[in-house]
């Protein structure tokens, strides 16, 4: 008599467990890496007069890949003091449809992404290194005016991406940042930093004048996460500075 949940092999062979199986599977399916893609900066206007002056814009970072961007704060590697170690979490394509589903693609793979800092104005912790901001002259490439060379963010879900990004209708995964939580970006929205908040601002030196500049934000400048393709990680925004207006032109101009 044949007993339901009983399994037989042909011949000599061993049976299979099926939970072997399933774990298996969960770690040979392959991984589905989020492509982090930039905004241009937007909302640009210059804070201060004369020797004071800041260039004050927001910034949005965004997930057009196969699966979310996802980190967790953790312990299970040494970080300087003020910091905790970060891994980055994607998620295994369990079904083979090469996209994404909660419901489905449950099996994980872990990697190293460094550190995370505790950042005080915001009671939480921040994914380091996210993004790096210049600034330069359209007319003078390689001198730049500026530079903020790291800054780190609290991924979350804020606002949906622009439709010129395709047609990503997937639902908001990641709230408010808390000191242990996940982070992270679903699939087609982006976080965004508005531009009264700390940081988003680049301090102009005395002898900076009016003219066109080209303001550029990378994503993951120091290659920390791993994604589908790294070529897409920078936007640029051309703006003509005139004592403190700012008025948009052709990022052309800065190519």
């Amino acid at each position: 008599m044949l007993l339901l949940g009983q399994f037989f092999a042909p011949g000599n062979a061993a049976a299979v467990d099926p939970q072997t199986v399933a774990v298996t599977a969960a770690t040979k399916a392959p991984p589905l890496r989020p492509n982090l893609v930039v905004l241009p900066a937007d909302g640009i206007y210059v804070q201060g007069s004369g020797e004071e002056r800041k260039i004050r814009f927001e910034s949005a970072l965004g997930n057009v890949g196969r699966g979310p961007v996802e980190v967790r704060p953790n312990n299970s590697r040494p970080c300087p003091a003020g910091k905790r170690h970060a891994s980055q979490v994607m998620y295994r394509d369990m079904d083979g449809s090469g996209r994404y589903r909660r419901e489905v693609d449950t099996g994980l793979a872990r990697r190293s992404a460094g550190c995370m800092v505790f950042h005080r104005f915001h009671d939480h912790w921040h994914f380091e290194a996210a993004s790096r901001y210049t600034l330069h002259r359209a007319d003078e490439p390689e001198a730049l005016v500026v530079a903020r060379r790291k800054m780190s963010f609290c991924l979350r879900d804020s606002r949906r991406l622009p439709a010129s990004y395709g047609s990503l209708n997937r639902p908001q995964a990641y709230g408010a940042c808390s000191r242990s939580s996940p982070q992270g970006i679903s699939i087609g929205w982006a976080d965004v930093y508005q531009s009264f908040l700390v940081g988003q601002a680049l301090r102009l030196p005395s002898d900076a004048r009016n003219g066109l500049y080209c303001l550029r934000i990378k994503v993951d400048p120091q290659n920390m996460l791993e994604e589908t393709n790294d070529g897409d990680n920078e936007s640029v925004r051309a703006f003509y500075l005139e004592g403190t207006s700012i008025g948009y032109r052709d990022a052309r101009r800065c190519s």
